[in-house]
């Protein structure tokens, strides 16, 4: 019944304008409890990668907030860590489980099966963990895209979906105060802030969107990726 309902949609040009309705209210209640329990999450999370050995560093609009707002975003649904492909543990998905953290969903590449990302749920709290990878003197995470023209479903079976590369320069990671946490960040902060998001980053810009990033170090590639559900 619902791919019936996705195909008539579609076919009357009414899918993409009800997504987009039905994703603003899923962000506005994700982010009203974001305020409530955005910072346990962060904490339980913070505390399974501390204890095996893994910097899992604020990237994204969780660090964006910590810089800018000195806290969470008011609209942002959910918190973006990263860790380093390099390090990304075995018994990740076990420790995480056993911590309370549901594996949700991987972002896989298309030709290589690397998983690039990946969400967890925690209390109905989404976390989000982008593998950062080393090239060069910089960083770089992947950034899934919507497809061009097919509802998530039909891309997921059939070509995937676009991807960027959101680069940002190398550099180490520190302890910094957030809410009462320690929690790691890095410590070029700024260098990345103005790589995602240009550098006018430190103007709120609620609707913000990769695909308008052409002043940022995100790149369009040829690259194509999967969703795995969990």
């Amino acid at each position: 019944m619902r791919d019936l309902v996705v195909k008539i949609l579609v076919s009357i040009g009414l899918y993409k304008p009800m997504v987009e309705i039905i994703n603003r209210v899923k962000f506005e209640v994700q982010a009203r409890r974001m305020k409530h329990d955005g910072l346990v999450m962060l904490a339980a999370a913070d505390k399974v990668f501390s204890e095996m050995g893994v910097k899992a560093f604020l990237t994204y609009g969780a660090l964006l907030g910590a810089y800018r707002d000195h806290g969470f975003i008011s609209y942002d649904p959910d918190i973006d860590l990263g860790i380093l492909e390099k390090e990304v543990p075995i018994d990740l998905h076990t420790k995480m489980e056993q911590a309370g953290f549901h594996l949700y969903r991987q972002n896989v590449m298309a030709e290589t099966k690397q998983v690039v990302e990946e969400t967890y749920i925690y209390k109905n709290l989404h976390l989000d963990i982008f593998y950062y990878i080393q090239e060069g003197q910089d960083l770089y995470s992947v950034i899934q895209r919507k497809h061009e023209t097919k509802e998530w479903k039909e891309a997921n079976a059939t070509d995937g979906f676009p991807c960027d590369r959101s680069y940002v320069p190398a550099c180490e990671f520190e302890r910094r105060e957030f809410l009462g946490l320690q929690i790691w960040m890095p410590v070029d902060t700024d260098g990345w802030l103005r790589a995602i998001y240009s550098d006018s980053y430190m103007t709120p810009i609620k609707n913000w969107n990769a695909k308008d990033s052409y002043v940022t170090r995100i790149i369009h590639t040829q690259e194509r990726s999967y969703r795995r559900l969990c």
